[in-house]
């Protein structure tokens, strides 16, 4: 797919358009989007798969021993503690490999915002540790500044819980409601992230912690296209997501089933391949969807050249004013 000045990066759009503009591009192109970005994506799912099996499987089976025969919990410990190792273990190599997998993605938008078209991508075998360690950087950020967030917010209604509570004479506000005005007031403030996360990998000249903030002013002023931007890709994610992993799903519902099961009394009653078969389809829901968030980053593609295209003008605007 070929660029033309109806999808050029740097144009003001409405969110709508930031949406069909990205799902196009990612359709368009998928081919070549997992020729680039298999080796990662795999990475991923195996990890998918590790993490998803010790879940439904390892874990229950651990919490079903110790239920039965409480006694050998002390025996059960270097198995729990296996498991956890195991585990912590997957979870790091996977959002390792899941932001390898999505430097794939920058890397395509690149070169197609440069040349007009998207590399052919005729090697199977494709990878760049350039901007696989860029994206990895810009997503650590995006997380610490998330993590920020939500602690001054969360400390900030916490506060106001008390200074009510005590004004009211009793618990006007109870401690489990604290999280729904913390969860609300994170969505807008949260959404720039995307913008921010974008703009640094994407525009080379950008450094990483000092722009990390003025990005951050200019994202909360396009703070609404933003939501409805990210509100939308996930609503999509997750539909799609919903379906193509449905198999795994099955499997998951299956296991905690049968183990709930021998809790009252009845037999496993779980074939022989049972664990391969929840080991493949948790690495084929893995790689599902890694390759489906993927298209988040499209879409932000977009809402990332609106933004650019809306400040250019405006700050040509201004510098007109002034000169006049």
């Amino acid at each position: 797919m070929e660029n033309t000045k109806e999808d050029a990066l740097f144009k003001g759009r409405s969110s709508r358009s930031c949406v069909k503009m990205g799902c196009s591009l990612y359709l368009s192109n998928f081919r070549r989007i997992l020729k680039a970005s298999w080796i990662p994506a795999a990475g991923f799912a195996l990890c998918a798969s590790v993490l998803g099996s010790i879940a439904v499987i390892q874990y229950p089976q651990l919490n079903l021993q110790a239920y039965v025969n409480p006694q050998s919990l002390p025996s059960l410990l270097e198995s729990y503690l296996a498991v956890f190792v195991v585990s912590l273990l997957a979870l790091v190599v996977g959002g390792l490999a899941e932001a390898a997998t999505y430097s794939r993605a920058f890397d395509m938008l690149d070169h197609y915002n440069r040349e007009g078209k998207m590399p052919n991508g005729g090697k199977w075998v494709q990878f760049s540790w350039r901007w696989a360690w860029r994206t990895l950087k810009a997503f650590f950020a995006a997380a610490v500044g998330e993590a920020v967030l939500a602690s001054v917010v969360t400390a900030l209604f916490i506060v106001l819980k008390i200074a009510v509570n005590k004004v009211g004479g009793e618990e006007l506000i109870p401690q489990n409601m604290v999280w729904i005005p913390v969860a609300i007031a994170l969505v807008p403030l949260s959404a720039p992230l995307l913008y921010v996360l974008t703009k640094y990998i994407l525009d080379g000249k950008q450094s990483l912690w000092k722009s990390l903030w003025a990005n951050y002013v200019v994202g909360m002023r396009h703070v609404g296209l933003l939501v409805v931007v990210i509100f939308a890709a996930v609503v999509l994610v997750a539909v799609v997501s919903l379906f193509l992993t449905f198999p795994a799903l099955v499997v998951a519902v299956a296991n905690f089933q049968a183990n709930f099961g021998v809790i009252l009394g009845d037999p496993l009653g779980m074939p022989s391949y049972i664990v391969p078969l929840t080991a493949v389809t948790m690495a084929f829901a893995g790689f599902v969807e890694v390759m489906v968030r993927m298209v988040i980053f499209f879409i932000g593609y977009y809402a990332y050249g609106s933004i650019e295209a809306t400040e250019n003008e405006k700050h040509h605007f201004n510098e007109e004013i002034q000169n006049n």
